[in-house]
């Protein structure tokens, strides 16, 4: 990977990024307007535009076009971290690139729960439920054991 800050500017805004933004926006807008007429209308979904056509029960095709980071993951993987120097692009690149893929994922994975039938909340909830109970393996054992783990090395003068 190039050295920071050595390599060509390669990252830009993606389209369907920019796009959800926009959207994300007006609809926050429309709500707090709403609240400002004390609730006298409904409280709009944040449904995508290029998706209220679409079947909701298509759930693998829900992704596209709304939330398609294609293009994003390419300019990362080809022109970002296309090689040392001047070949990669920069670390602004690399952040700005990582923040819209992560932001495109996590707002699709919002979407998709909340649009989850009972039977799906019900199954992930009961896996997540028993991972968080298994007393020494749960993700709640890890941070605590991590947390002595870091100030026994303090202790220990690392």
């Amino acid at each position: 990977m190039a050295t920071p800050g050595t390599g060509t500017t390669k990252g830009q805004v993606d389209g369907k990024f920019e796009a959800r933004i926009n959207q994300l926006e007006e609809r926050a807008k429309k709500m707090a307007e709403v609240f400002e007429t004390y609730m006298t209308d409904w409280r709009p979904w944040h449904t995508p535009d290029e998706i209220k056509t679409k079947e909701l029960l298509d759930v693998p095709g829900m992704s596209f076009p709304s939330w398609d980071r294609n293009n994003i993951n390419q300019i990362y993987s080809e022109s970002v971290l296309a090689g040392p120097e001047k070949e990669g692009g920069t670390t602004g690149d690399l952040i700005a690139m990582k923040w819209q893929a992560d932001f495109m994922a996590v707002e699709e994975r919002a979407w998709r729960t909340r649009h989850a039938s009972y039977a799906r909340c019900m199954s992930f909830m009961h896996g997540r439920l028993h991972g968080h109970g298994l007393q020494k393996k749960s993700v709640f054992s890890f941070f605590k054991d991590n947390v002595q783990t870091h100030i026994d090395a303090g202790g220990a003068g690392g």
